[in-house]
């Protein structure tokens, strides 16, 4: 089992940017896996056999 770390900030911008060195540090493959693993929370398994509808709308407005 793989040993886990809990850190504490006392900022939401010291959080960011902790987060942003840590991603800066993964490698490619590293942050594919972890896309990898978000896209199966919100989708499930088979996000990657099945497209994903993907809907666009636009709204054109006068400039003055």
């Amino acid at each position: 089992m793989k040993n886990k770390t809990v850190k504490i900030f006392s900022s939401f911008e010291e959080e960011n940017e902790a987060e942003q060195k840590r991603r800066r540090q993964m490698t490619s493959e590293e942050r594919m896996r972890e896309f990898s693993v978000l896209m199966d929370r919100r989708w499930g398994k088979d996000w990657h056999s099945k497209p994903i509808k993907k809907i666009v709308s636009y709204e054109k407005i006068e400039n003055d």
